[in-house]
């Protein structure tokens, strides 16, 4: 059942495409990553069909306060740099805020 988001989890969408060869290692790095980093938020990682090197994440924190702490954090950074060193282009990163979804409280 989708409902309408009266909390206002700020999040991401992110698309990464790693170097050839590197998506085994780009995906591990960012499922690791954010089972330690986002506690408490909800994430989902997409491969996408004949791009086994491409990575979508949509990432959601409990609120803009969890969303900075994360973005400040020393984990954050380090996963950060790790991921940019494994990438054959700039990641895109979108602002996004869910206005309705499975887990959020009616």
């Amino acid at each position: 059942m989708s409902v309408q988001n009266e909390k206002g989890q700020p999040g991401y969408v992110i698309k990464m495409v790693a170097k050839p060869g590197n998506g085994d290692l780009l995906r591990k790095l960012a499922t690791d990553g954010m089972r330690i980093a986002n506690e408490g938020g909800n994430w989902v990682h997409c491969l996408v069909e004949n791009e086994p090197d491409t990575l979508w994440t949509f990432e959601f924190f409990e609120s803009e306060e969890a969303k900075r702490h994360y973005e400040e954090s020393n984990l954050a950074d380090k996963l950060r740099d790790e991921i940019i060193d494994l990438l054959a282009e700039p990641p895109i990163r979108i602002v996004v805020t869910p206005f309705s979804a499975s887990w959020l409280p009616i």
